[in-house]
């Protein structure tokens, strides 16, 4: 992932450039990962649509909250994605 967003209770948060297509319109991914002794918890949630796409390690509940998180910071990280990033067209 491109561009750091934020580190709070140990997860990461990343995302993507702004990924544009004539079928889907724009999107992006939003990357978390928390360090483990043995690797790294990961979730990783597609926007505009706020759909979870993969996660491993988390529970449900961290699930939840990791997905109101995004969803609550999804205007303010696609206003960074377009100010700092770059448009990608998407071949799919």
């Amino acid at each position: 992932m491109k561009h750091y967003y934020s580190t709070i209770d140990g997860i990461v948060t990343t995302f993507s450039d702004i990924h544009c297509s004539a079928a889907k319109g724009e999107s992006l991914l939003v990357h978390m990962e928390r360090a483990q002794e043995h690797g790294f918890d990961t979730a990783e949630f597609l926007l505009p649509s706020i759909t979870c796409t993969k996660y491993s390690g988390f529970t449900e509940d961290e699930r939840t909250k990791l997905t109101e998180f995004v969803r609550n910071n999804s205007a303010l990280i696609w206003e960074i994605a377009r100010e700092d990033g770059e448009l990608v067209a998407d071949v799919g």
